[in-house]
């Protein structure tokens, strides 16, 4: 009796425990399994509260944004790297560095020495342009164009804006060697464009052409201040892509001066290394990244980057901590990497595959973590819809093999996955980089909200419980996969 009764109250607690493990993932979200025994600690290691905690040094400190090339980027990743020191992990980067050094180029205006003004007033002030290719100064009196134009360009006649200020609003994308204005031969150009990507500096690599045509950035706010001056309608440019071409044609001259500079600058990847159990598999590695950057202060106004990608920032480190908190250790080493420059282009991560710290031959997988802190809003989706929802990207597509063991990790999350962004977005993070390279990969994205790349990019409204199961479901596939070992890629 007394044997019975204790086989009883320890299959209780058996049964206690497991449910415990069930519904460490808090919200909305609806687990089949306990976490595994082994990896527990390390899963009940990662909390809303540190999220929080985490999310709030990268935002409302003196990071600024996080810009790339800017001080609050380089501050962001000092604080990192003694993040991972406390986290147990190692310098990853060449000669016992924690840094891995991005060579580039950064452009910046000097707005206080740019204008474009009617008669003795401004029409277009300095703080309202933005880089494009072209460094140095141009100065003059130019008579001005107007422009807008579809995919579908109008004719060019062969130097017909010759000694001419030209400001065009383009359907998609336009630069200053696009075909039509090469042809017409302006004097200088202003490109209208969204307010995000109206940068008054930036990085860019250094092998890009320069502008032969000075040239620069405007939000239609300004160009349309000018439009007005010139005695032409106020909303000359619209809001939204254009939908005719329209070239006027005026006769009012613009005193103009456009003064961009150029430094080279290094900008560093920030690389940290923990080694893993088994001295027989530990050359092999999981890579877990997150893009640290983010837009910074752009024409004096503050791009904080709470979710873009504050948020996958936070969960990365979660899951470092989940690796030293646990006492059974992945057998395979883990390369921990918060990438500069993804909001160039994915530069950081470019540049990682392209100069490897590690083989690449080794990388079992790479889990990257993007925007995963606000619920996916548009104006046919609520945000309150999508409390418990992520999209996963890659593993579906590419590799079977690494997608069952996120399916399997995700029963003691308890996501819905969503698959309608794989098009999307494929492409548009840093794990993209590596699945060139042939590497099997999975992108946590939490979907797009109105506050993308915005100054409302803040605190208020970021889903803590989100970020936490991000980080809950990326460690538990990180020691699945130092388990499991490489995974094959499917054929396409």
């Amino acid at each position: 009796m007394i044997v019975a009764c204790r086989n009883f109250l320890l299959s209780a607690a058996v049964l206690c425990v497991a449910s415990v493990s069930a519904l460490v993932a808090d919200g909305p979200y609806s687990t089949t399994a306990p976490v595994p025994d082994s990896f527990r600690a390390g899963f009940e290691s990662i909390t809303e509260k540190e999220s929080e905690e985490l999310l709030s040094n990268l935002v409302e400190g003196e990071m600024s944004g996080r810009g790339t090339g800017q001080e609050g980027y380089f501050m962001a990743a000092a604080w990192f790297v003694s993040k991972l020191e406390s986290y147990g992990f190692q310098p990853g980067g060449p000669d016992g560095s924690w840094y891995q050094g991005v060579p580039f180029i950064k452009l910046s205006t000097q707005p206080e020495q740019c204008y474009f003004c009617v008669g003795e007033e401004d029409a277009i002030a300095g703080k309202s342009l933005g880089i494009s290719d072209f460094t140095g100064s141009y100065e003059g009196d130019l008579p001005v164009t107007l422009a807008t134009v579809t995919k579908e360009r109008p004719v060019a006649v062969d130097g017909s804006m010759e000694g001419r200020l030209l400001i065009i609003q383009a359907e998609g994308r336009i630069s200053w060697n696009d075909d039509f204005i090469l042809k017409s031969r302006p004097a200088c150009v202003l490109i209208v464009a969204d307010e995000a990507r109206v940068r008054n500096e930036a990085v860019n690599q250094s092998e890009q052409t320069p502008s032969t045509i000075p040239v620069a950035m405007v939000t239609a706010t300004a160009a349309n201040q000018l439009a007005g001056k010139c005695g032409l309608n106020a909303s000359f440019f619209g809001d939204a892509t254009p939908v005719r071409n329209l070239i006027v044609t005026s006769s009012q001259t613009v005193k103009s001066r456009l003064v961009i500079d150029r430094e080279a600058i290094d900008v560093p990847n920030v690389v940290g290394w923990y080694p893993g159990s088994d001295e027989t598999l530990r050359q092999e590695y999981i890579c877990v990244g997150a893009h640290l950057d983010h837009l910074g202060v752009q024409r004096g106004e503050l791009f904080p980057g709470a979710d873009d990608n504050g948020s996958g920032s936070t969960a990365i480190l979660q899951v470092a901590k989940a690796i030293h908190t646990n006492p059974i250790k992945p057998k395979r080493s883990v390369l921990l990497m918060a990438f500069c420059a993804e909001e160039r282009g994915l530069l950081g991560s470019k540049h990682y595959v392209a100069h490897p710290l590690q083989p690449l031959s080794d990388m079992v997988c790479m889990l990257n973590i993007d925007m995963i802190g606000r619920n996916e809003e548009s104006s046919s989706e609520p945000a309150s819809e999508n409390a418990n929802t992520i999209h996963l990207v890659g593993s579906k597509d590419h590799s079977a093999e690494l997608h069952a063991i996120v399916e399997t990790a995700n029963k003691s999350v308890g996501f819905v996955f969503e698959y309608d962004e794989e098009n999307r977005v494929d492409g548009r993070s840093d794990h993209a980089s590596f699945s060139e390279k042939g590497i099997p990969v999975t992108f946590l994205f939490g979907g797009f909200n109105p506050h993308y790349h915005k100054t409302t990019d803040t605190m208020d409204g970021i889903n803590f419980s989100k970020i936490a199961n991000a980080a809950r479901l990326d460690y538990l596939v990180l020691m699945m996969a130092s388990e499991h070992g490489r995974f094959a890629l499917d054929k396409k």
